[in-house]
């Protein structure tokens, strides 16, 4: 599990839309959007009036008799996600939604209906926020007793509005959920021109809700540049040959696979891996993944020798050709820090003739971030800033991720649906999205 703390600016002013409808919210949950032109490659809409929706509020579901074979005793002194057990309907991958749970309303009953239940602080403790619970020992719940769970929870929803081929707009309401969200499906005649952001616990709409979709320059990725000409000769020669190339894809939980399958297929380096070989046909890649779940560089470096993290044998041993850097968990460094630290690392690096890719980090939970709005084009954390400076100082390659994150709310996406568990997980989404920027350093062939 990732973990660490940032001292940022408490707010951040979102650019203005190049290429997007107007949209405001008009009432506690009405929004009206237009008029205006938008142009995309395939169509171009008109919309010569206002239309106004009304957004129906995220609904509170009510859960009875949740079956949970048994409590763990309630520990105090973890994250508040794995305090306890998890209540299933707030359950994301690995951990909870945080404020999804109505905490006034949790029930722990020896048997279902309407049973006295047991007493809170005496027989089981929880933690309201994050919505676990467990058992006191001492109290009333045995080790190994069924118990069942009463609760009310706030789903998140993300609703799209779209236009038809003549322009006309309709609503289409997404799916309740927590975590992972996409926005809701649609048909190949249907083009989403908005998405509105509704919290589970939100009591209306303000302007940080609504997403009208820019279809100007940030809808398209970078495309294929120099950066491997100019970083990474050694690396796009093996490619282009068919020479034996090693890559070590080096990071923490989320090169481990965080937020995904844990098969590896769906991992960034893999996919980035098969990017590789489509473009370059005769590619010889060896792959291997050196990740510490919760761990960061620091603490790689550090570790015992002949552990099961050992920097000497996973990384350096191998002889790679190419290292790809991805640490979210480095993100307590300032500029400063990152200067010192990373010159050791790529020191070591190129003492063993590899060449490297520095991976800027995904956005995770804005309350870690100390800001208060999902709409930012630049990073506000000093890592990023480091990493991008020191990569120009030091002509490493720089896989920009966070900027294509930075992005994402005018692409209509609160880039907290794409968080997996809630926290700091990106989905199949976002590793995508590293895998789209890493091989956007290569040229097309």
């Amino acid at each position: 599990m990732l973990s660490f703390s940032l001292i940022l600016c408490a707010s951040l002013s979102a650019p203005t839309l190049e290429n997007a409808l107007p949209m405001h919210a008009t009432g506690p949950w009405t929004v009206e959007i237009g008029p205006g032109k938008i142009s995309t490659n395939t169509r171009t809409t008109t919309i010569s009036k206002p239309v106004s929706f009304t957004i129906s509020p995220a609904e509170r579901v009510s859960i009875k008799d949740e079956e949970i074979p048994s409590l763990p005793v309630f520990n105090e002194n973890t994250g508040g996600w794995i305090k306890g057990a998890k209540p299933l309907l707030i359950t994301t991958q690995e951990c909870t939604a945080a404020g999804a749970l109505y905490p006034e309303t949790l029930r722990v009953k020896p048997a279902p209906g309407d049973t006295p239940p047991f007493v809170l602080d005496k027989d089981y403790r929880m933690d309201p926020f994050w919505g676990t619970v467990g058992r006191i020992e001492g109290g009333a719940i045995a080790a190994n007793q069924q118990v069942y769970l009463d609760y009310d929870y706030a789903p998140n929803r993300l609703d799209s509005i779209v236009s038809d081929e003549k322009g006309n707009l309709s609503l289409v309401k997404g799916q309740p959920g927590v975590g992972s969200l996409p926005p809701p499906a649609l048909n190949e005649k249907q083009l989403a021109v908005a998405n509105i952001w509704v919290p589970g616990k939100a009591e209306q709409l303000t302007e940080d809700l609504l997403y009208p979709i820019d279809f100007g320059k940030s809808m398209q990725m970078s495309a294929a540049s120099d950066v491997a000409e100019r970083l990474l000769p050694k690396t796009l020669a093996k490619l282009r040959s068919g020479d034996p190339l090693v890559y070590v894809a080096w990071g923490d939980s989320v090169t481990n696979g965080g937020g995904v399958d844990g098969d590896g297929f769906q991992w960034y380096q893999q996919l980035f891996v098969n990017r590789l070989k489509q473009r370059f046909p005769k590619a010889n890649i060896t792959l291997k993944t050196a990740a510490w779940p919760g761990g960061n560089s620091a603490g790689y470096i550090k570790a015992p020798k002949g552990g099961t993290y050992d920097y000497q044998r996973d990384v350096l041993d191998p002889k790679p050709d190419l290292v790809t850097i991805e640490f979210v968990n480095d993100a307590y460094l300032d500029e400063a820090g990152v200067k010192e630290h990373y010159a050791k690392i790529l020191s070591d690096l190129r003492g063993v003739g590899a060449e490297v890719a520095l991976i800027t980090p995904h956005l995770v939970r804005p309350d870690w971030m100390k800001i208060d709005t999902l709409k930012f084009d630049e990073d506000p954390r000093p890592y990023v800033k480091g990493l991008r400076q020191f990569a120009a100082e030091n002509h490493v390659a720089l896989a920009d991720t966070a900027r294509e994150w930075c992005r994402l709310w005018r692409r209509g996406i609160p880039y907290t649906t794409l968080e997996a568990n809630s926290i700091n997980h990106p989905d199949l989404r976002g590793h995508t999205l590293f895998a789209e920027v890493l091989i956007g350093m290569f040229p097309k062939k």
